[in-house]
């Protein structure tokens, strides 16, 4: 068992095994089943041949392993209660109910894109010296209104679309994770599947298509009536946390011998998979337009986040190909690649769609600093303002057919996206609240905040 679980963690602790015999070389992966086969075999025959002695050592090993189970259990038990994620929390609270079911017939459907690490204009303009101008025009020629000074509420995207997609500031959780003392990354999870947006459109009539990479938090959602789902990767249809486990097992040599993609053009085979669940999932948004309205649709894709597997005119790229170019240069040329899917993508949606759709078109937060490396451990509550300047500004542009765009501004965060959606729409009258911009202070400390807003201004 302990050899099946970390056959692939042997193979890349000893990829550099070589034994040369009679003139041909062995490689390290015949070298590892070898020596993993001896050993099953060899434990093998001794288990068969003295099972009878074995009694006491199988009892002693049952009772550690029980021992070894009640730590973890009860820490695990001890967490949710204190961090109460256990309990169900009405995020639709107070919320303001605008038109009547009857006056929902002609609604548009609404798109909320997140394009993971987009940079914004002023960060591509002044860090990167990048003239991003025709795509920005390609914008504002289909009706798009521009936020130029947009910046991200949070320079994560698990507490950004947990911000953004409830219309509210989550600094409450630095008071449900003991003064945001934790490094787990989950607490704002149920936010995100589970928030107001979903809820309210639901009350209004909307559908719910859902569209997501291999993060987990946004790989599907359970509330959604249609999540598309990838099944084309080395697991089909395995999200991020059983692919990198079983990464590290005896299934990934198989998996990648058996399903080897004769296209596939990169070595490591999720740079491949995150090729294709890219295109899949650009893919996927041809078929919503003519579902049954109205819909509400949510597609986060890791593009131009890195690994960096398309080039400039969106041609696949090895490990190889990448390491002819400085990350400045690779990011770049995946940023560009995502610009003709993106106008692609909006083609497609403004000629298929039967009633003029609501689009946002937005990044969760910008590159880590590409310039100046943060500090080790995501350390935000020592980065300097340069590092803020270049991870905060973010892409954030709005499609409002036949609705006043009186509430949008140059400067507006995702955290007013769908109050002023809804105020344009729905008749909410929901305030909108003060643009403000936070770090954590480390990835031990993921919900302690500290205001930076004036910083960047």
């Amino acid at each position: 068992i302990f050899i099946c679980l970390s056959y692939s963690r042997f193979l890349e602790m000893y990829q550099s095994a070589r034994i040369a015999v009679l003139g041909f070389v062995i490689g390290h992966e015949v070298i590892i089943f070898a020596a993993c086969a001896t050993i099953v075999v060899a434990t093998g025959y001794v288990t068969f041949r003295f099972k009878k002695n074995l009694q006491q050592i199988n009892q002693l090993l049952f009772g550690i392993a029980i021992v070894l189970l009640i730590f973890p259990v009860s820490t695990i038990v001890s967490f949710e209660v204190k961090t109460g994620r256990i309990l169900t929390i009405d995020l639709t609270k107070g919320l303001t109910i605008g038109k009547s079911e009857s006056e929902n017939k002609n609604l548009p459907d609404i798109y909320y894109f997140i394009f993971d690490r987009y940079a914004g204009p002023k960060s591509l303009r002044e860090e990167y010296g990048f003239d991003n101008s025709k795509f920005f025009n390609y914008l504002k020629d289909k009706g798009f209104y521009l936020a130029e000074d947009a910046t991200t509420n949070y320079p994560k995207t698990s507490q950004s679309l947990g911000s953004s997609l409830n219309y509210e500031y989550i600094n409450f959780l630095t008071e449900k994770t003991n003064g945001g003392a934790t490094n787990d990354q989950t607490v704002v999870t149920p936010y995100t599947r589970n928030n107001k947006v979903i809820k309210f459109l639901k009350s209004k009539g909307y559908s719910y298509v859902h569209i997501g990479p291999a993060w987990n938090p946004t790989s599907i959602n359970p509330n959604a009536d249609k999540n598309f789902i990838f099944k084309d990767g080395l697991y089909p249809g395995a999200d991020e946390f059983t692919t990198g486990f079983l990464n590290t097992t005896i299934a990934a040599p198989i998996f990648k011998d058996l399903f080897r993609d004769k296209t596939a053009i990169s070595q490591d085979p999720y740079n491949n998979d995150h090729r294709k669940r890219i295109l899949f999932e650009m893919a996927s948004i041809r078929e919503v337009p003519e579902m049954p309205g109205p819909k509400f649709v949510f597609m986060h894709v890791l593009i131009p986040h890195d690994p960096f597997v398309f080039g400039k005119n969106c041609q696949p790229i090895n490990e190889e190909e990448v390491k002819k170019h400085d990350h400045v240069v690779n990011y770049l040329n995946q940023l560009t690649c995502a610009n003709t899917m993106i106008m692609a993508m909006i083609d497609d949606i403004l000629e298929t769609s039967k009633t003029p759709p609501v689009i946002i078109l937005q990044s969760d937060e910008g590159p880590f600093p590409l310039k100046t490396p943060l500090p080790p451990k995501q350390a935000w509550g020592s980065a300097t303002t340069p590092m803020l300047k270049e991870k905060f500004p973010i892409l954030n542009a709005f499609l409002m057919p036949g609705a006043k765009k009186d509430q949008l501004y140059q400067s507006i965060t995702p955290v007013n996206s769908f109050r002023v959606i809804f105020n344009a729409y729905f008749d909410t009258k929901l305030p909108l609240l003060p643009d403000r911009n936070y770090v954590f202070k480390d990835e031990n400390h993921y919900y302690q905040y500290t205001d930076v807003t004036d910083r960047l201004r």
